[in-house]
């Protein structure tokens, strides 16, 4: 033990102002690679000597170390470590390492960064249509790209993508879809639009659950327009412009050059250059700048990938954000995307060839979506940004990966997760206050005779996952005491927890003019039906005969009503959807209770429409667990008509609501411990019809198809090679080709060409 002391002192006199605390990395360092040098790991008492003089180093010093200056000395260090095989050694070196790591700048950056993007991934979503305008009764076809927000490469974490159609007039929904991606991780379907559609602009929303965690302004939004022969101009929201527009600051200048990116940071007063670090990242690039120099900054934009990157000015010691800067970078790299085709006249084939290539020249495998509209009547939408404008242009950065959250390991609350199947929830509760404990959960469903039962353990709330169902799927639930007993037992089953969206901001309106025809063209088509292969020929109204007498027990006309024989009660998945058709909006608040934007009033503070239900007075929470299928009739009164007295005082002011049941559905037969589910599930997939034609075949009916041809997914072989073919309609002489998609590397194509 003595001559282990005299070893430390004489390490402790050798090395230089030891016993003066120091703030200077570079004494630091230098007094360290002395010591190390007298080291050699044998276990001797000189060797841990030194060790302990590291440690001793390594406590008085005062300063701070940036994240390389820390990296050096760890490295140091570490060889240390590796010569000794001695624990007590390589326990005073690391707790050397330990109480120096708390005197270093802890921000590493770019592992903060990577580590937010690993807990916190987000997703992005652009949605392709076959054309940008529609009529009622058209079928807007649709794939969902759905891409990571970062990298922008295709990925499929979740499953389902939900798909939402709202009218800006009345800010209210028009259809909901839930969209299963294929064994290919491709979404894409279509939607029917209403015959009743009115005229106007719509916005097409999509989003997955996983999204829902973050703010709705992330989600997809599309403006969609449906016009009708009487329209001489089609009135489109230009797109909303998410660019940075940041003040100018005098701490941080960025500008981007053809080949280089110029960074001009300055510290504020009272601040040091050397306090001060500099991060560049978005769009899948991280760079640090560690040390400021005084001479401005160039990072070649060859280095960077394409897109918005973020520019920050920190003070490294805290990771306060001192400036911030959003630029696009271009790289000049793009993809080498080649169509040809070959027309023909009136029903004869048109064949199309694609080919795909990097940047390098090499071939680009992948599945792209591909429309081919008629260009006389369909032109280029020049006012919505297409996937590379939206993917690559749009300045999300701050908002989705904020710096200083990064930094500072504060992660986003995640509420929702990535949804891979489908699931249905409620609890199992006794009536009369009977507790039921231990609860038991029976399901059945009928068309497959899949029966399952489920133990609930100490809860009687229940979430049951792994699912998969389509649209119209009817689940039997029962719950059950443990013995199987159903005596004093209620089963309450949880409505789908779907956001309210509203329609985003729109900043200016474009008058667009409506190519001549289109309206025509495409109501005839509609009227032809060739995507359910039978020809629906026009209603015939009898004039001076109404279809259907009011069935309310006063016999007023309504404002709106709807009635067995209407299929609109069918394809009507929830109530939310049936009421917007007759401008109500309702949906739950933040407490859980139901909130109603009443639109049948003039004045929006007006008290929720009247309900009734067979006659008697009900309330929203009753009415919104109906489903469209068992009404026999409902019927609309605005408000501002005095008959309404009748029914209810308050009517007259707030407008009214009247539904009448099918006979069936009168009584619910059904004891309290049993549930019939007939839950929203994904939407069957839909093809595309396109016509064959012979050569000595005639046309059985007229082709005024205004889209040619979709498939959601064109795949591209080995060499970067695709080869489509179609026939040509009665009317076409000119084509609209899009291709767009992302390549599994996360290259984004985009190219619309003009074929005759």
């Amino acid at each position: 033990m003595r001559y282990l002391l005299t070893v430390f002192c004489w390490l402790l006199v050798s090395v230089t102002g030891l016993a003066q605390q120091t703030d200077n990395y570079r004494d630091l360092r230098a007094k360290m690679l002395y010591v190390k040098e007298k080291y050699t790991g044998n276990a001797t008492s000189n060797n841990q000597a030194a060790a302990l003089v590291i440690q001793k180093l390594c406590s008085d010093f005062h300063g701070r170390l940036t994240v390389q200056q820390f990296k050096s000395i760890t490295s140091e260090v570490e060889e240390m470590k590796v010569l000794t095989t001695d624990m007590e050694q390589r326990m005073l070196l690391e707790r050397a390492l330990q109480v120096l790591r708390e005197k270093s700048d802890s921000l590493d950056i770019e592992t903060r960064i990577l580590d937010y993007y690993e807990k916190v991934p987000q997703e992005k979503i652009y949605v392709h249509t076959d054309k940008p305008y529609y009529v009622a009764g058209d079928t807007l076809w649709f794939r969902a790209h759905l891409v990571d927000a970062v990298t922008h490469t295709p990925i499929s974490r979740s499953r389902y993508i939900n798909i939402e159609l709202l009218d800006n007039a009345t800010d209210t929904l028009v259809q909901r879809a839930i969209i299963r991606c294929d064994s290919d991780g491709v979404f894409a379907n279509a939607l029917i639009l209403p015959r009743n559609l009115h005229r106007g602009t719509y916005t097409l929303a999509a989003y997955t659950q996983w999204m829902r965690n973050f703010s709705a302004e992330h989600f997809f939004y599309k403006q969609i327009s449906v016009v009708d022969s009487g329209d001489e101009v089609w009135l489109v929201p230009s797109a909303i412009s998410q660019e940075s527009d940041m003040p100018a600051d005098s701490l941080l200048q960025v500008n981007c050059r053809k080949d280089y990116v110029l960074i001009q940071p300055r510290a504020p007063q009272g601040m040091s250059r050397a306090q001060l670090c500099c991060v560049v990242y978005g769009s899948g690039n991280i760079i640090t700048i560690e040390q400021i120099p005084a001479k401005p900054l160039r990072i070649e934009t060859a280095s960077l990938k394409t897109g918005n990157v973020c520019v920050v000015l920190l003070e490294r010691q805290s990771g306060h954000v001192l400036a911030e800067r959003t630029v696009f970078v271009n790289n000049g790299r793009h993809p080498d995307i080649s169509i040809t085709s070959k027309t023909g006249e009136r029903n004869e084939p048109i064949e199309i060839n694609i080919d795909v290539k990097n940047d390098d020249g090499t071939p680009l495998c992948g599945n792209f979506s591909l429309s081919v509209t008629d260009y006389d009547v369909v032109k280029r939408d020049t006012l919505q940004p297409d996937i590379v404008q939206y993917l690559q242009h749009q300045s999300e950065i701050p908002a989705r990966y904020p710096i200083h959250r990064m930094l500072q390991k504060q992660y986003a609350h995640i509420r929702y997760n990535f949804q891979t199947s489908q699931t249905i929830s409620g609890r199992v509760k006794g009536t009369l206050f009977n507790e039921v404990k231990h609860p038991k959960l029976m399901l059945v469903r009928p068309d497959t005779g899949q029966r399952s039962v489920y133990e609930l353990g100490d809860s009687s709330r229940f979430t049951l996952t792994g699912l998969d169902f389509a649209d119209g799927t009817t689940y039997l639930l029962e719950g059950m005491r443990q013995n199987g007993s159903t005596r004093l037992v209620q089963l309450e089953i949880y409505p789908l927890d779907n956001p309210v969206l509203h329609i985003p901001a729109i900043e200016k309106t474009q008058r667009m003019p409506l190519p001549k025809g289109f309206a025509k063209q495409a109501q005839e088509q509609v009227m032809y039906g060739s995507i359910d292969h039978y020809i629906e020929l026009p209603d015939v109204i009898k004039e001076g005969k109404r279809l259907h007498k009011p069935v309310n027990r006063k016999k007023i006309e309504p404002y709106k009503a709807l009635y067995a024989d209407n299929s609109m009660l069918n394809k009507y998945a929830t109530m939310e959807i049936l009421l917007g058709y007759f401008g109500v909006k309702a949906y739950r608040d933040a407490d859980g209770n139901y909130a109603v934007n009443n639109h049948l009033v003039r004045t929006l503070s007006a008290a929720p429409p009247v309900i009734y239900i067979d006659d008697f007075r009900s309330d929203w929470e009753e009415l919104m667990s109906l489903q469209p299928y068992n009404i026999e009739s409902i019927e609309v009164f605005k408000g501002g008509d005095s008959r309404l007295t009748v029914f209810d005082m308050n009517a007259p002011a707030c407008g009214l609501i009247q539904v009448h049941l099918k006979a069936a559905y009168h009584f619910n037969g059904k004891p309290l411990s049993m549930a019939t589910i007939k839950q929203q599930g994904w939407k069957p997939e839909m093809n595309f019809f396109s016509p064959q034609y012979t050569r000595n075949g005639s046309p059985t009916r007229p082709d005024h198809r205004t889209t040619l041809y979709w498939n959601p997914k064109v795949c591209t072989d080995s060499s970067g090679k695709a080869s489509i073919k179609f026939y040509a309609s009665d009317l076409s002489k000119r084509y609209l080709i899009t291709l767009e998609g992302v390549a599994p590397n996360g290259t984004i194509l985009r190219k619309q060409v003009v074929a005759y």
